[in-house]
Parts: structure tokens; C-alpha cells; sequence
């Protein structure tokens, strides 16, 4: 029955160097062609779209300068100009009215107080003002105001287009508060029926309003809008800007807008979803750059135009040209910071810098998660039970709303209260995280611990006696409905609110739960109108006193404020240990507080190839700790998009099969969505690749150790390793696991083969076969349903350990380091304890191997410590695995020559070495405490086979 799933639309064939072939080959067939164009939950496209009349744009000019201790101030005339340097590659622009703060958001970890100021110089002709630092030069020109970056030598890097004229600010547009105020390209991917109710409480949970339509008219109809317009180069290309619903990497060309919303089934056509990045780089033939427009109200980028559209024409609706590009926000002040590469990676390392980076997570949080909306309290229990006996390796199961009494935050059924019970005791290494919202019931007592009593609800009762409630344009409390009929919504803006709401959490840890998932912050809202979609109304209040804000400029900043609250219960009631916490919606710098995942998906096969390029450019906007919905969301897919699904979700930085209500779905799909619920193939699959994840974690934790550090991406577009290769530029379909494992997963239905790229400047090993091949080509490769095209850069090391049924459980004692070797290559290991904080404080220990080849054939293994601080490891001895066609004829560390010993006993004999000649291997059992460096001695080269 699965085959006529209707949700397993196998089009968007993948092509040679494309996602997407042609437009009509989307569109002609699909179900989705019959969505519904009107504005609904599924199809948010209500808000106000900040637009910029190119007629009335400002012509500032500089009257005047200062010259400050961290950069100038210009004198606008009507305006005040400053530009900062934060380093000799990062500088902030705002444009303010005389007298006003210079504006830093909450996403800002570290403002101007926290930067050491560069050297500079400041020059002066009759025309410009020039900033120069070691390694940028800020170009103002004078007449017309306008900002252009140069690098060292001179070569401009980013400008302001003039041709309009100056940055600065334009008249908000007359609007009514319609939702024809905005222009809206949006469908729905799936639909779902508006008349199905919970079984329990008789709510639907979507399409009922819960208050009267309202007439509202823009709550500040003359507050100006902050713009800036930018030069193009022909071929400049435009990436990150956070979660987007696009089918391409690259983004030029679109119109991509921020305004957090639930998005239930989007679609590309989407024109925003739940997460708010203002944040992108740009790549041109001068090196990349990044743009961070820190605004967090509703902005908008408008990409400069593509000349020949690559994909669905519909997604390229940009309205600037094709040499320039601008954004827009609907308010706040005109503030962005401009960070200088050349690599992408220096820019990233910039932003983070700015903006903060993943914290490094407990190590169960990068295993395997399973989650379902409406999991009985029987299979909450039964399914991980089922993993179990399956064989395959499982972490932590998901507790989503069903748990709480009534929808009742912060309490939990006694039916649910048993069933983590009895994982705790059949199973106590599973972790189990528990779903949470920001709405609170208006309700006096609830059931909180199960017990079947009820006693006063302390999160509406505390909240109402402290007034912490979000307050409507009277300054009445906010209330709507979301899950409950009548719910209030406590006001993150203030940070006694986010301490009381940590304090809330003790009723989840005292139960037991080790996670918290923090869904609905955009914030959902269970009502729809006119004037606003699934949210608050944009003229609610927020803060008090000075800190008094509308709800339209923090509005996207409220998931945000939400994961600080949950981040700081763990400060407060788990002191000792890592946060896991996962958001819905953040915005910019909220990858310092928690994970995040790509929202309500669909189980269809576009939205497996969008989830791709959606990630990827998530990664390159901070969000590291980034996954989605393995399988989808919404609908259940077919067993192909099951497995394909499953092969490239076991190598996304947070793995979780999660799936909708089986209330939704049509009787002929599947209650769950569960390896063994497509067959004994699926489960193999799943078991082959979430093994092979467990297998690579010493190399998956190094990984987010290192982007904890520096900001860098684990799901990487191959443009963030090779921007000089302009074949990547443009690839959707293929990425990097972490600095050197590439993969290329089947995205379309059907397939038994696809072509792989390997880029130019590296030599690359087949995973499986240990073939080697030459970068810089296109090659043809088949694919059967089991095989995932997995290849290694040469000169590169990848850590990996025996296989376990969940992290924990069994200790780490034998390292094996996959090296695929050239000439020289090296690796720094870090390990600590995977759970506490003591690695803050320097509980670790890192070690750096080096492997080199003479051209005589000698292979020399070195090991350094780097640091010992981490005294309970029980890392004894290290496996080094070497491709070879043939054995060498000794292996010897000084005088201690190494015993020659079976493939299968190698592990087990201390000081020994083994040819294995069905794997074309050398393995080498070097103790962990050997001081001396190891050499193998080859007659000559023995690499494995190349092909060209």
C-alpha cells in the first residue's frame, strides 16, 4: 500500500550539476498543485513586507567627521554616521538620529565594550574618508554618503550602490493591516483537516479562532524604515540568511525574508518559516564577506537578479537588479556589521565571534533520537524496547505534548509519569527529553504530578500574582488560545520572567527528563484574522518602563528569549550538567543557547532535497547544532523516502525520527513511522547508517568540539571548504560531514544512479571501496538502495571506535584512526568526560597524531600530548588503519619491533600489526603510552588503486 502514497511525490529529478531540472517537472502531477493559494496556517503570508519606494530614497551627505577611538562619527546633517571597528576584519555602520544609542540586540554576545580595537589610521581627501586597518580599508565617500570595503590590496571587496542614492531610511508605505499589504507566493505543501480534534480535550489545535476578527492598523504607520543598497558582481553569489525554504544553496536571486511563524507543511514557496537570521555571506572573485543586518523586526533581503534562472522560476522573485542588491527592515534602527574573509570560514569565525557559538552539547544529544506527536504511554516504553532488540543504536526518545495534563505546561499525566518510570528502570541509559511551550492555561488547578488531585497551578498563579504576562495594546493581559482554550503567554523580554520560567522546570528534572525541547516560541498563536498570522497582534507590549517594546520589533526575538529561559533552568537546577535543549525558532546568536530544527517538514521527496540546502545554509549562519524531521513531519513517507531519508539523516548534526499524529493521517498509512514499519530492509538501513554514525562519534564530537571553538559549520556545502572551485557553488545535493568526509545521498525517487562531484584540489577516497580518484570531476555512480556515496579526502584522519547500542556504553579503550594517507597528515583528539561542565575548566585531554611517507616507502606514526587533564579516560591503545595493497615488511617503535599477527587478533595483541586483504588494509595495535615513534617499512609505495 505504501507504493500509492500519495505524500511520495518522486519528482525534482536531481541532475548532473542541478536539483532541479525544470519547472515542470515539478509541478506537473503533484498533488501540491491543489493547495490552496488563500492565507491560513499552513500558508502564512499576513504580516506586513517592509518594501522601499527607489523614488524617495535619502541623499545623505557628510557635513562633517570625528575621529573616535574605535573608528568615526560622521556628521549626516539630518543623521548621525558611525563606523566602528571591532577588528582589522569586522566593522560596524549605523546611521542614527542625533542624540540615539547605537543599537546591539540580545543576539550580540560580545558588543564593542568586548573587542579589542585595531590599529587604524584615518586619511581624508575632498571626497572621501578612509579607515585603513592592517588588513581593511573603509572607504566613506563624502558627497553622496556611501560605504566601500577594500582588502589589503586594494581591491574592493563590498560598496554601497548609489546610483539611488544614500543608506538610511524611507517612509513606511500607507497599509491598512491587510493581508493585502503583502504580496504572497505562497502554497501549501499538505493540508490538513480542519475539523479533526483531540480525542481528550475536543480542541483541533489549528483553524479556531480564538478571539473576534479585528481592524488593526499598523501600530507605528510613520516609523521609518532602515535600508541599505549594495553593489553586485555578474557573478557573486549570496549564502546563509538562516533557515530559508529554498531548493538552492546559492541564493541570488530571491527575496528572502525574516518573521518567525509555524509554518505546518511549508513549501519553497514559503516566504518565511520559524527562524529569523538576518545574516549572510557573499562570495565574489575578491574572497567572501558577511553581512549581519542586526534588526530583529520583520526584514527582508532582496538578492541581485540571476541572469538565466536555474529551478522553479517562482522562488527567483527578487525585485533588485541584476548589479545590485538591498534589505530592508520594517522598523528599528539602520545597524549592520560587515565582517572580511577572504575565506568563508574567516567570515563565519567573525560572525560567531559577534554572535556566539554552539555550546558543546552532552554527547547522548548527538546520538539517535525517536519522537512521535501522540506516542500512547505503551509505546513510549515499547519502541525503544523494540531499537533494542532491532540492534540499533538509539539515545533518547522525545515526550511531546500528550504527557501534560490538559496541555498543562509543567505537569504530567500519571499514565506518562509510569511510563518514564518504567524506562528508568528497564532501560536507564536512555535519556528522555520533554516537549515544552510558552503558553500557560488560564487555569487556577490542575493535576500538576499525576496523582489525580488537583492542587493550585503555580505557573498561572505566580505568573498573574508578578504580572509576567505578555500584555495586549490596552496593557491588558495577552490571551488566546493556543493548546489550552485560554492561555496566556509569559513576556521574555524580562529577565526576572526567564528566571521565574527556569525555575518552572523543576517539575520536568525532578521527574526525570534530561532534555527539554522548547516548541511553539514563534509564538504560535491559535487564531486567525486579518491582521496577523498565527501570532500575537503586533501591537502587543512587551517590557516595562524604558525597556517598554511593541511586540512587532520583538517578535522574532521571542524564541530567542524562550531557549535563555530553559538554557538558564539548567544553570539553576542542573548545574553539573550540559544543556540539551531544542528551539523551533531563535534568532541570530541563539545557536548559544540551543539546537534547532527545520519545523514541521512533509514526508514527501522535495522536501528531503530542500531540507539539504536549508541546512546547509543554517550552518553557514551560526546554526551548527542544526537537524530536521528525519522521514518528515507531515504524512508518512513510502519505504524508498524512508530509507533514502534515513541514510542522509544518520549524518545530520541532530538526528531524530519524528512524525506527526497517526490521527491525521488516512487509514491506509501507518500508525507510526518506525524502521520495521517498512520492512525488514528499512530496518538493516537503518541499522547500517545510524551504526556507522555511532562508529564515527569520536570524529562527529571532535567536530562539534571544534565548531564550539570556532563557529565553523558539521553539515557543510562543499562551497565553505572549496569557494575557489566554481563547480560547488551551485551544488544542493551534496555536502561535508564535518572538515573531511564527503556524501552524496539520493534525493530522488527511484534512482539507481547519480553523479558525484569531487572537487578540484584534493585527492578523494571511496569509503566503501577504498578506490581513489582524482578532484576536480564529474563521475557517474550507481546507487542501490542500500549505498550511500560516501568518499574521504586524502591526507586526512577519521576517528572511529567499535559500535554501541547508545553512548555510554562502553568505554572508549581502542581509537581506531582511519588515515588515508599522501604525503603527511595530522589530527589533534580531544576527549573528556561527554556530560559535565569540567571541560570548562580544563578537564580534557587532546592529542595530536602525525603520519608521514618518505618516498622510500617508510610510514612514521607520531603521537603528541597536547593536554592531559582528563584523568578518567580509559583510552589505552590506538588502531592505525593504513589503505595498502600489500603488507609492510616490519613495523618497529625504537627497539620494540611489533609482532605480525592475524587480521581478527590484532585488536587484541598490544605492539602488533596485520595485513587485512579483503579490506586492502594495514593495521597497526599502537598503546596509547608509546613513547617512541612508530615506523612501518614498505618496499615502496603501496597505496591503493587510483582512478583517474
Amino acid at each position: 500500500m505504501f507504493d500509492d502514497n500519495p505524500n511520495d511525490s518522486g519528482f525534482l529529478p536531481v541532475g548532473r550539476r542541478t536539483v532541479l531540472k525544470s519547472a515542470a517537472a515539478l509541478l506537473s502531477g503533484s498533488a501540491l498543485t491543489s493547495a490552496p493559494a488563500s492565507a491560513h496556517h499552513y500558508d502564512s503570508k499576513i504580516h506586513y513586507e517592509p518594501q522601499v519606494d527607489e523614488d524617495n530614497l535619502m541623499q545623505l551627505a557628510v557635513e562633517g567627521h570625528d575621529v573616535l577611538d574605535d573608528g568615526v562619527k560622521l556628521d549626516l546633517g539630518s543623521h548621525e554616521g558611525y563606523i566602528r571597528l571591532f577588528s582589522d576584519t569586522l566593522a560596524r555602520v549605523s546611521i542614527l538620529d542625533p542624540g540615539e544609542e547605537e543599537y546591539e540586540s540580545r543576539g550580540i554576545e560580545n558588543g564593542r565594550d568586548d573587542w579589542e580595537t585595531p590599529d587604524f589610521s584615518v586619511e581624508t581627501t575632498p571626497d572621501t574618508i578612509a579607515i585603513e586597518t592592517d588588513t581593511i580599508t573603509v572607504e566613506i565617500n563624502t558627497e553622496l554618503f556611501g560605504v566601500r570595503f577594500l582588502d589589503e590590496n586594494g581591491t574592493v571587496v563590498n560598496e554601497d550602490y548609489l546610483d539611488k542614492g544614500s543608506s538610511g531610511y524611507v517612509p513606511s508605505p500607507e497599509r491598512d493591516g491587510t493581508a493585502s499589504d503583502s504580496t504572497s507566493r505562497s502554497t501549501s505543501t499538505y493540508v490538513s483537516d480542519e475539523n479533526e480534534t483531540d480525542s481528550e480535550t475536543g480542541s483541533s489545535g489549528y483553524a479556531s479562532p480564538t478571539q473576534n476578527d479585528v481592524e488593526m492598523t499598523d501600530p507605528t504607520p510613520n516609523e521609518p524604515l532602515p535600508y541599505v543598497y549594495k553593489k553586485a558582481d555578474e557573478d557573486e553569489a549570496f549564502y546563509g540568511f538562516g533557515e530559508q525554504p529554498e531548493l538552492t544553496l546559492n541564493q541570488r536571486g530571491k527575496k528572502l525574508e525574516n518573521w518567525n511563524t509555524d509554518q505546518y507543511g511549508y513549501f519553497y514557496t514559503n516566504d518565511y518559516v520559524y527562524a529569523s537570521i538576518p545574516f549572510f555571506v557573499g562570495l565574489k572573485d575578491a574572497g567572501a564577506y558577511g553581512i549581519f543586518f542586526d534588526n530583529p523586526h520583520h526584514t527582508v533581503f532582496h538578492t541581485p537578479q540571476v541572469a538565466n534562472v536555474d529551478g522553479v522560476e517562482e522562488t527567483y522573485d527578487t525585485d533588485a537588479g541584476e548589479d545590485y542588491y538591498y534589505f530592508v527592515g520594517d522598523g528599528g534602527q539602520l545597524t549592520y556589521y560587515f565582517a572580511y574573509g577572504p575565506e568563508i570560514g574567516d567570515v563565519l569565525d567573525s560572525y560567531t565571534s559577534l554572535t556566539g557559538t554552539i555550546n558543546l552539547p552532552p554527547k547522548w544529544a548527538m546520538g539517535f533520537h525517536q519522537s512521535k506527536w501522540e506516542y500512547s504511554p505503551d509505546e513510549l516504553v515499547e519502541v525503544p524496547h523494540r531499537y533494542r532488540e532491532e540492534g540499533i543504536p538509539l539515545d533518547a526518545m522525545h515526550f511531546d505534548i500528550g504527557y501534560m495534563d490538559n496541555y498543562r505546561v509543567f505537569s504530567i499525566q500519571n499514565s506518562h509519569r509510569q511510563a518514564l518510570q518504567s524506562l528508568s528502570d528497564e532501560l536507564p541509559e536512555l535519556k528522555t527529553v520533554a516537549v515544552n511551550d510558552p503558553g500557560v492555561a488560564v487555569d487556577e488547578e490542575v493535576d500538576v504530578d499525576g496523582d489525580g488531585e488537583l492542587e493550585p497551578y503555580g505557573p498561572y498563579l505566580e505568573g498573574t500574582a508578578n504580572d509576567y504576562w505578555t500584555k495586549d495594546a490596552t496593557g491588558e493581559t495577552f490571551k488566546a488560545r493556543v493548546w489550552p482554550d485560554v492561555t496566556v503567554w509569559p513576556d521574555f523580554s524580562r529577565s526576572e520572567v526567564r528566571s521565574w520560567w527556569a525555575e518552572q522546570h523543576d517539575v520536568l528534572f525532578d521527574a526525570g527528563f534530561d532534555g527539554v525541547k522548547n516548541d511553539m516560541g514563534e509564538p504560535a498563536v491559535f487564531q486567525r484574522n486579518s491582521s496577523y498570522d498565527w501570532t500575537m497582534p503586533v501591537d502587543n507590549i512587551h517590557g516595562t518602563g524604558d525597556d517598554t517594546m511593541l511586540h512587532e520589533g520583538y517578535h522574532n526575538m521571542y524564541g530567542f528569549d524562550y531557549a535563555r529561559a530553559a538554557h538558564e533552568s539548567f544553570d539553576l537546577l542542573k548545574p553539573d550538567d550540559r544543556p540539551f535543549l531544542l528551539n523551533r525558532n531563535l534568532y541570530a546568536g541563539g545557536q548559544r543557547y540551543a539546537a534547532i530544527w527545520t519545523g514541521d517538514c512533509v514526508s514527501i521527496w522535495p522536501h528531503l532535497q530542500m531540507q539539504l540546502p536549508m541546512m546547509m545554509n543554517m550552518g553557514l549562519s551560526g546554526l551548527a547544532f542544526c537537524g530536521h524531521d528525519v522521514g518528515g513531519f507531515a504524512g508518512r513517507p513510502s519505504p524508498e523516502l524512508f530509507k533514502r531519508w534515513t541514510e542522509v539523516g544518520a549524518f545530520i548534526p541532530f538526528f531524530r525520527n519524528h512524525a506527526d499524529t497517526h490521527k491525521k493521517q488516512d487509514s491506509d498509512l501507518p500508525r507510526n513511522q518506525h524502521p520495521w514499519t517498512f520492512g525488514e530492509e528499512a530496518v538493516e538501513i537503518t541499522k547500517k547508517y545510524t551504526g556507522l554514525r555511532y562508529k564515527l562519534l569520536p570524529y562527529l564530537y571532535n567536530e562539534f568540539r571544534d565548531s564550539s571553538e570556532s563557529g565553523k559549520p558539521i553539515f557543510q556545502p562543499l562551497v565553505y571548504q572549496f569557494q575557489d572551485d566554481d563547480e560547488v557553488r551551485n551544488i544542493a545535493d551534496q555536502f561535508l560531514f564535518g572538515d573531511d568526509m564527503l556524501l552524496a545521498p539520493v534525493v530522488e525517487a527511484g534512482a539507481t544512479e547519480r553523479d558525484v562531484y569531487l572537487p578540484a584540489g584534493e585527492t578523494w577516497v571511496d569509503f566503501w571501496t577504498n578506490e581513489v580518484y582524482d578532484g576536480g570531476q564529474w563521475m557517474t555512480v550507481d546507487v542501490p538502495i542500500d549505498h550511500l556515496p560516501i568518499y574521504v579526502r586524502k591526507d586526512s584522519v577519521i576517528p572511529m571506535r567499535e559500535m554501541q547500542q547508545y553512548t555510554g556504553e562502553k568505554p572508549l579503550t581502542t581509537l581506531q584512526l582511519n588515515t588515508y594517507l599522501d604525503e603527511e597528515t595530522s589530527y589533534s583528539f580531544y576527549e573528556d568526560d561527554g556530560e559535565t561542565n569540567g571541560f570548562e575548566d580544563g578537564e580534557y585531554n587532546m592529542t595530536k597524531f602525525t603520519v608521514t611517507e618518505t618516498e622510500s616507502g617508510v610510514v612514521t606514526f607520531d603521537s603528541q600530548v597536547e593536554a592531559r587533564n582528563y584523568d578518567d579516560s580509559q583510552l589505552s591503545s590506538y588502531l592505525l588503519r593504513l589503505n595498502r595493497s600489500r603488507a609492510p615488511r616490519k613495523v618497529q617503535a625504537g627497539p620494540t619491533k611489533y609482532d605480525e599477527v592475524t587480521a581478527d587478533t590484532v585488536e587484541e595483541t598490544p605492539n602488533s600489526f596485520a595485513y587485512n586483504e579483503d579490506e586492502g588494509a594495514v593495521l597497526v595495535h599502537i598503546p596509547a603510552d608509546q613513547e617512541h615513534k612508530v615506523k612501518l617499512f614498505f618496499n615502496g609505495h603501496s597505496r591503493g588503486h587510483r582512478q583517474q
